[in-house]
């Protein structure tokens, strides 16, 4: 299995993250944040498929930049799945012929399929895109938000997405064979506790006690942090948890 954060920054320094893409295998996308933006089009034209964990602009930013980019090429329709709440967000805020058109209704250049189509997806029920199979547990966030397990026969790889202080991700983490890693939520250091708690995301503090509830050897890495507050983030991270948690370097293929 191979898992690559996507770079969304233009600056100097590559390792700012303000937008949220990974890949899985190079041909499954989780979230649209960056895919339309970090890819070259033959790397676009490898992804059809696209898991959404939540509504917010970060996780969707160049979703529709990535649509209009691949649709002259489509042979098949681009699938995003995601919750009701998120598919209807998508459909009534950004697909909807007025801030970009609605692909729903566009059909391929060559057939009838839609350029998109949405599938919805219900907690706690696996479902598979292109060899692996992907659960979906609802997270702690201001809005509907899933983190996600994703495993073939050798490796399992989990995405907590953004959360705050929550139980289920950890517990399907526990019960989950070959698990190689965790892609964790830590957006905001410590100084920022009230602010994470009221957005519903992490910091080093509440990552080490989060972590009291892994009780497995799997690797943590550490994303989503906020590109003025990485140095400070990091080095808490580095007094808190030690070696336990890794910073996911954007651009890094992870491969197990």
């Amino acid at each position: 299995m191979r898992i690559k954060l996507l770079p969304s920054s233009t600056s100097e320094d590559l390792q700012l993250q303000a937008l949220t893409t990974f890949l899985v295998n190079d041909c499954v996308a989780i979230d649209g944040g960056s895919i339309g933006l970090a890819l070259v089009p033959r790397e676009m034209q490898a992804i059809r498929d696209i898991v959404i964990t939540h509504a917010h602009i970060d996780h969707v930013a160049s979703l529709p930049i990535f649509l209009a980019e691949v649709f002259t090429t489509l042979e098949t329709s681009v699938v995003v799945y995601a919750l009701p709440e998120v598919v209807l967000a998508l459909r009534d805020f950004i697909f909807n012929d007025q801030i970009w058109p609605n692909f729903e209704k566009v059909p391929l250049r060559i057939g009838s399929s839609p350029a998109l189509e949405f599938r919805t997806i219900v907690p706690g029920q696996s479902f598979e895109i292109r060899g692996v199979s992907l659960t979906a547990i609802r997270v702690n966030h201001v809005v509907p938000t899933v983190g996600l397990r994703v495993q073939d026969h050798q490796a399992a790889v989990i995405f907590t997405s953004d959360t705050y202080v929550t139980d289920e991700i950890w517990a399907l983490a526990r019960e989950t064979t070959h698990l190689k890693a965790i892609f964790v939520d830590v957006s905001y250091p410590n100084e920022m506790e009230n602010l994470a708690a009221v957005s519903k995301h992490l910091t080093p503090q509440t990552l080490a006690s989060e972590l009291l509830k892994l009780r497995t050897d799997a690797e943590v890495y550490a994303t989503h942090i906020k590109p003025s507050s990485r140095e400070q983030v990091m080095r808490q991270l580095a007094e808190l948890c030690g070696s336990k948690v890794s910073v996911a370097e954007i651009g890094r293929v992870y491969e197990w």
